[in-house]
């Protein structure tokens, strides 16, 4: 069919009937076999975009960024509490860094790191000569949590070496060995001067 046919009512055969076939409006009728030369154009454009192309880089938000950080330096912590040289003993008793305080009250936190009235403790920073309890045994925090013969209305069972660990963890869950714990140092800060010997 050649141009001349077409009008503003679209294309019409030789005998001047509208197709039902052909698509409305004057214009050359596309050929059903190849792609027009438009959707070539847009493919080639396509296939450099996704070769060439310069990358899209799209900003990200602050609370990805936030989290990110926050991961890495749980990391990094993480990293230096396993690989310490220090804390060993809080360390067996949460091994798992958190920005969630454990719950401790002040004198689980000396009965567990053993930085408190101890002789052990003052020995290490030479504040003391020595090490022992006045009953002449070493004054650690197990020793007057267990053995001290000053203080037997405080003690706990004495656990096997095996089971220490394990000991431990459970005075801090149960409430009412907490309260006892508690009451224990309570009275070892009170009452220091009876059961640390004297440097003299």
């Amino acid at each position: 069919m050649s141009v001349d046919h077409y009008d503003a009512q679209g294309p019409r055969w030789p005998s001047g009937k509208v197709s039902a076939s052909e698509p409305e409006g004057p214009g050359p009728k596309p050929d059903s076999t190849e792609d027009p030369p438009c959707n070539e154009c847009a493919d080639q454009l396509a296939k450099e975009t996704t070769s060439k192309g310069d990358p899209l880089y799209l900003p990200k938000p602050l609370s990805y960024l936030k989290s990110e950080i926050k991961s890495a330096a749980l990391n990094t912590w993480q990293d230096n509490w396993d690989n310490g040289e220090t804390g060993r003993s809080t360390h067996d008793i949460v091994p798992r860094v958190s920005n969630k305080p454990v719950g401790w009250n002040r004198e689980e936190i000396m009965f567990v790191t053993g930085h408190g009235p101890f002789p052990s403790y003052l020995h290490r920073f030479n504040l003391r000569t020595h090490d022992n309890c006045s009953c002449g045994e070493k004054g650690d925090p197990m020793h007057y949590a267990t053995k001290c013969r000053f203080i037997l209305s405080w003690h706990f069972q004495t656990p096997t070496v095996s089971l220490k660990l394990q000991w431990l963890k459970n005075i801090l869950t149960n409430n009412l060995s907490r309260i006892r714990l508690r009451l224990l140092m309570r009275f070892i800060c009170d009452e220091n001067n009876l059961i640390v010997e004297d440097d003299n």
